[in-house]
C-alpha cells in the first residue's frame, strides 16, 4: 500500500493487514501480527468504532483494553455500507497480504467483500474470518461473546460450578490460532486462501489433557480425577497460614525429594506413590504441614531449591512481582499510559521500531486515503457524506 508509515526492519516489515474486526479474537490477532512488524490498518465505523474503545474499566474515558489489544495499529472511520466507503475498502484490499473479518457468516457476503469477491480483488490474499462456530457449522449464526463461547466449549463446569471466567480464553485461543494460521498462509502462499477460525472449536483443541481423560473414562474429568487434576500430593494447592496458597508440582523424583526435605519431612520421600488410603495420608501431612507458616515464607524457602513449588499469585501480585518487571511486561507506550506487553523476545527483535499508542478513531484517515490515490477535495467530500470519519 503506498503512503505506509516508515518502520524498521521487523519480522513481518513490508506486510500489510487490513482489519475489519471488532472486538478481541480478530484485534488480538492482528495485534500479534503488529508486533512483528506488520502495518494494519484498522477499519472502524464512523461515530463508534471498535467496540473495544468502552470496554471498561476506563482510565479518563480511554479503556486500557483497546490501548494494549489496537497499539502499533492504523485507524481509518469507513462507513462499509456506502457505495463510495465500499470502493475505499477495494483499494485498501487490492494492496494487502491480509485482510481479517470477524462477523457471523454471510455479513461479509452481503456487504459484498465474501472471500470469492475479495480474491478477484487480490488473488493473492490471505483472508481470515473469526466467527463463533465457523462458516459451515449448524449454530454458524448463534450470536456469542467469550462467556457463551467458554460455556460451550465445557471450560466453565470444572471444578465444582461454573463462574464468571477471570481469563476471555476463548476470545484469545482463536485471535492466537487465527495469527499463526496466517502466518502459515503468508509462508507458502501462490493463490488466495480462506482461513476458517471458529472460536469454540479453537477453545476446545486446546483441552488436551482433559479431553484425553474424557477420551479413557468416557466422563467429564473432575477435580481430584487423576494427576493432573488433583489426586496426588505431589500435584496439588495447599492452603498457608495466611488464608494463601502454595502450588506444587514435584512429579519428579527429585523435585519431590526436594521438597519433602525443605518441609523438614523427609520421611515422605519413599511414599510419592500408593494407595489412595496413602496418598491420603500423605496429603494431610502436607496440609498440615503448609498451614504452619505464610505463602511468602514458604516461597522464599522452597522456590529457589528446585522444589517446583509457588506462591499462587493474584493479578496485582503477579504484575509487581520481580519476574514481571524484569520481563518488563508493563510497558509504558506514549499516548496510551501503560499497556501490558506481549512475552515474546528474539534478537534482533520482531518489531524494529518502538512500540506505538493504539490510534483514536480515525486518526489515520487523511494519511491512508492519500496513500490511496484520494484528493483532499475527495477526502473532505467523503468526511462531509459520513463515509469517512
Amino acid at each position: 500500500m503506498e503512503g505506509r508509515l516508515a518502520s524498521c526492519v521487523g519480522f513481518l516489515d513490508h506486510v500489510t493487514v487490513v482489519d475489519a474486526s471488532r472486538l478481541l479474537p480478530g484485534g488480538y490477532a492482528t495485534m500479534l501480527l503488529s508486533d512483528m512488524g506488520a502495518d494494519v490498518v484498522k477499519v472502524e465505523q464512523p461515530g463508534l468504532g471498535d467496540y473495544m474503545r468502552a470496554t471498561p474499566p476506563t482510565r479518563g474515558g480511554e479503556s486500557p483494553v483497546h490501548a494494549t489489544v489496537n497499539r502499533n495499529k492504523l485507524s481509518i472511520g469507513l462507513d462499509l455500507k456506502s457505495g463510495e466507503g465500499k470502493e475505499v475498502l477495494r483499494r485498501l484490499i487490492r494492496d494487502a497480504d491480509v485482510f481479517v473479518e470477524g462477523f457471523r457468516p454471510g455479513a461479509m457476503k452481503r456487504l459484498g467483500f465474501s472471500f470469492a469477491e475479495v480474491s478477484r480483488i487480490n488473488p493473492r490474499i490471505v483472508y481470515c474470518s473469526i466467527s463463533a462456530f465457523g462458516e459451515t457449522n449448524r449454530l454458524s449464526q448463534t450470536p456469542g461473546h467469550d462467556i457463551n463461547f467458554q460455556a460451550m466449549g465445557g471450560t466453565l463446569d470444572y471444578p465444582r460450578r461454573a463462574e464468571v471466567p477471570l481469563l476471555q480464553l476463548s476470545d484469545m485461543v482463536a485471535g492466537t490460532l487465527a495469527a499463526v494460521a496466517i502466518l502459515g498462509a503468508l509462508v507458502g502462499r501462490k493463490e488466495a486462501v480462506h482461513i476458517d477460525v471458529p472460536i469454540v472449536q479453537s477453545l476446545l483443541s486446546w483441552m488436551v489433557v482433559p479431553v484425553s481423560a474424557y477420551i479413557v473414562t468416557g466422563k467429564s474429568p473432575s477435580e481430584g480425577h487423576s494427576l493432573m487434576f488433583g489426586s496426588t500430593p505431589y500435584y496439588n494447592l495447599y492452603r498457608t497460614s495466611d488464608g494463601k496458597y502454595i502450588a506444587v508440582a514435584a512429579i519428579e523424583e527429585e523435585f519431590w525429594r526436594n521438597l519433602v526435605r525443605e518441609l523438614g519431612v523427609p520421611q515422605l520421600e519413599r511414599k510419592r506413590f500408593g494407595t489412595a488410603a496413602e496418598r491420603k495420608g500423605v496429603a494431610s501431612t502436607l496440609k498440615r504441614v503448609f498451614a504452619t507458616r505464610t505463602r511468602d515464607e514458604w516461597a522464599r524457602l522452597l522456590v529457589q531449591e528446585d522444589t517446583c513449588a509457588t506462591p499462587v499469585l493474584s493479578i496485582e501480585e503477579a504484575l509487581n512481582s520481580e519476574w514481571a518487571q524484569t520481563a518488563s511486561m508493563l510497558l509504558r507506550v506514549k499516548g496510551d499510559g501503560v499497556v501490558l506487553n506481549g512475552p515474546l523476545r528474539s534478537s534482533p527483535p520482531m518489531r524494529g521500531s518502538a512500540f506505538r499508542p493504539a490510534p483514536s478513531l480515525g486518526r489515520d484517515t487523511g494519511a491512508i486515503m492519500k496513500g490511496l490515490g484520494y484528493s483532499r477535495a475527495d477526502i473532505e467530500r467523503l468526511r462531509e457524506k459520513g463515509v469517512l470519519e
